[in-house]
């Protein structure tokens, strides 16, 4: 039940208190007992002479003493009426609305046509709402974005503190969440209802471009039963500020082709675009920028809602971590229009590759670098799988391990921290692999950790004749080959492989099978648990990568007289290649590690100084924050979780005559580039825009909103003048009877 209309119904009851003055006057009269005497005769005589006048007097007494009681019953109820009503046409407009304001300020809102964004339209109705209503009205305000923001969550009053909130939002860079915003409202008016007993109406105003990635995935059972609530306790009045329809180009995404950069060696990009009204903008530049300076640029041509993939290349001539730009003409939304990247560029790729057999590691090494020279831009580290606790992973961007037994729990320990951190893992699996270990080591997930292999290991394959198969060639790791069929992919000799499981519910995905249907290559995203309290970046970490052969022609079978190989994988044309590929996926995970999204959180290193634990990250805007670096693993950290600007962000630490250096770049969910719109008839009816309040005929002015009495204004001023009255009739009354 309504709190308020419980509260007035009882308020109404204490109307019957106007039945008072009549039961008194009945009781008077039973007390009353009847004596005859000498001089009553003469009174009475007078009295039914006047009698009639008497009763008439004392009548309009009766009825203006229990008529004050009434209209005080009902100021105490804080009635109102709302307009359209007959009580409504005899007073001026209300001020008992509680009005919540919802603006839609995702980067959609950000599209504008002859200088004004969607969002400057619907700041401007929000503020002719608040000008436009009456004294004593209250406000809320709802920002709608990746969060549901109550600017103002408690109803204010004071017409100027709304505007000035109104003014201060700004475009969210990113995909407005319709059931989170469906939420935020129907707990504002719950609250308010309960707290502000005297708001006694309700209107939710919504502002917004219906922009489908939005209201679409906002469409559920449980969001329509929020609307439920919310058209309950208020009126829901829905304002379509979109166009049917657009003309945006924007660039979608951004993928380097060389796996990891070297200085004075070509880095490759290909860039992703799309313009949903190619007829209005056929074409436009597409630039470059790198390090703030512009070294490229390129037309590119549309295609109405097509993808377009443009490739372009740039030249780092020094080490270090670099800012890229790529930019288009601006246009109407100009949000997507930037892409910002941030790269690392290394003297030498650092790789580590461990076994329980050093030796047996030449192939894989020779594969990692056929050159082999101290110029290459690889170096490779081999070492036993024992000393795995005496290294630092985080100084390699790449860790192999080749054919090792078991591991310890402090090694899985340092294993998982590497690649929670980004680092690349790659397994080859062999002869001396012991299943029981690597399931419960390697496999199994904790309460606070995730398993780093969420796979199942069988042990090895019965001895037999095996062929691989890529099927359709669909994975990156196999892309040397397609159309390569000469490449000695599908003729490698295998007789024995390790036989592994992909669980149902395992996110892992097999790049390459053998014929019996077993995986030969898994690849996953290490991910970490929802509560876990690393403050790593995001939720997810580095590649890991498992070969389910091994890297070295030792793997034998010893079931057979005389022990037999595995496989001469390691040998054969296409092993190299796979090995490369590998790498490349490997690494590619520190990629991600600097490019985030809004709202991801990114841990930096401290380099050199152990001493220089105060860092200033430096936003796209100028601004700054103090972040204290924490040690860790022989190292110091930090972490920096306020990724809600796009742009380039920079650290500097604050101990001696350091310089500013780019740390990671932050760009928006392109999904908002769509600025497709939701099928209205879709929504439930709450949500359906109409005209509400928008007068059509007024050149889409808003008419005057519906409007309270508030009889309680009206009560107080009837009880007043009521009191003078009786006061008046009892005096003059009483005079006369003297």
């Amino acid at each position: 039940m309504n709190p308020f209309a419980f509260s007035s119904a009882t308020m109404l009851l204490w109307g019957l208190a106007a039945l008072a003055p009549i039961l008194i006057h009945l009781w008077n009269r039973r007390r009353y007992r009847e004596t005859d005497w000498a001089a009553m005769k003469f009174l009475l005589a007078a009295m039914k002479k006047n009698r009639r006048r008497i009763q008439v007097e004392q009548l309009l007494l009766l009825l203006v003493r229990c008529a004050i009681l009434l209209f005080f019953a009902i100021a105490l109820a804080d009635m109102s009426c709302t307009a359209g009503s007959s009580l409504a046409n005899f007073g001026g407009p209300g001020s008992a609305t509680h009005t919540v304001l919802v603006i839609d300020h995702s980067y959609s809102m950000a599209y504008g046509e002859q200088g004004q964004t969607r969002l400057d339209k619907a700041k401007e109705l929000a503020r002719r709402f608040v000008n436009e209503a009456g004294e004593g009205e209250g406000f809320t305000l709802i920002a709608m974005g990746r969060t549901a923001n109550d600017i103002i969550s408690e109803p204010a009053f004071d017409p100027d503190d709304v505007l000035r909130e109104i003014d201060q939002i700004e475009i969210d860079p990113g995909v407005a969440v319709a059931d989170l915003a469906l939420a935020q409202i129907e707990g504002t008016l719950r609250i308010a209802s309960r707290d502000f007993p005297r708001l006694r109406r309700a209107q939710v105003c919504l502002l917004t471009d219906y922009g489908a990635t939005t209201w679409e995935n906002g469409l559920s059972q449980a969001n329509e039963q929020l609307v439920k609530k919310i058209e309950e306790m208020a009126v829901i009045r829905a304002f379509d500020l979109g166009q049917p329809t657009t003309t945006n180009s924007a660039i979608l995404n951004v993928r380097p082709l060389t796996p990891y950069l070297t200085p004075s060696q070509p880095a490759r990009f290909r860039i992703e675009l799309a313009c949903d009204n190619a007829t209005e903008l056929p074409s436009q530049v597409l630039q470059m920028i790198v390090d703030g300076k512009l070294v490229s640029q390129k037309i590119v041509p549309f295609v109405d809602n097509q993808l377009v993939s443009v490739e372009m290349e740039t030249v780092f001539p020094d080490p270090g971590t670099h800012s890229i730009e790529f930019h288009l003409d601006k246009d109407l939304l100009d949000t997507d229009n930037h892409r910002y990247v941030v790269v690392d560029v290394k003297e030498q790729l650092r790789i580590l590759c461990l076994s329980d057999n050093v030796p047996s590691l030449k192939f894989l090494k020779l594969a990692l670098d056929p050159s082999d020279s101290v110029q290459s831009s690889v170096k490779i580290d081999t070492l036993s799988s024992s000393s795995l606790l005496d290294i630092d992973l985080l100084g390699y961007d790449a860790v192999y391990l080749s054919n090792v037994a078991q591991f310890a729990a402090d090694e899985v320990a340092i294993l998982r921290g590497y690649v929670e951190r980004g680092g690349g893992l790659v397994f080859f699996l062999g002869d001396r692999v012991n299943a029981a270990s690597w399931n419960a080591s390697l496999a199994t997930d904790t309460a606070q950790e995730a398993a780093i292999l969420p796979l199942k290991f069988d042990g090895p394959s019965p001895r037999g004749e095996y062929f691989l198969d890529p099927r359709d060639y669909d994975h990156a790791m196999l892309q040397p080959f397609r159309g390569q069929q000469a490449g000695g992919l599908l003729t490698t000799p295998v007789w024995t492989y390790y036989r592994v499981t992909i669980p149902e519910d395992s996110p892992v995905q097999a790049a390459l099978w053998f014929g019996t249907g077993d995986p030969a290559i898994i690849t996953t995203r290490y991910q970490m648990p929802e509560d876990n309290e690393t403050s790593g970046m995001s939720r997810l970490g580095g590649n890991v990568i498992v070969f389910c052969l091994p890297a070295s022609t030792a793997s034998v079978d010893r079931s057979v007289e005389p022990p037999a190989a595995w496989t001469v994988f390691p040998t054969w044309p296409s092993f190299p290649p796979l090995v490369q590929e590998s790498l490349a996926q490997a690494v590619s995970s520190q990629y991600d590690r600097r490019n985030l999204q809004l709202g991801d959180v990114f841990e930096g290193i401290v380099a050199g100084d152990l001493g220089a634990s105060l860092i200033e990250v430096i936003r796209p805007d100028g601004q700054t924050s103090r972040i204290e670096a924490t040690a860790r693993d022989e190292r110091l950290f930090w972490s920096f979780d306020r990724t809600n600007q796009v742009g380039i962000y920079f650290s500097k630490s604050l101990s001696g005559d350091s310089k500013k250096v780019v740390e990671f770049a932050v760009n928006p969910n392109t999904r908002e580039s769509d600025l497709t719109r939701v099928a209205i008839d879709t929504l439930p009816a709450g949500l359906q825009p109409g005209d509400h309040g928008i007068d059509a005929a007024g050149g889409g002015q808003i008419r005057a909103l519906p409007s309270a009495i508030e009889l309680f204004r009206y009560a107080l001023m009837m009880v007043l003048g009521l009191l003078f009255l009786e006061s008046f009739l009892a005096y003059r009354y009483g005079a006369a009877a003297r």
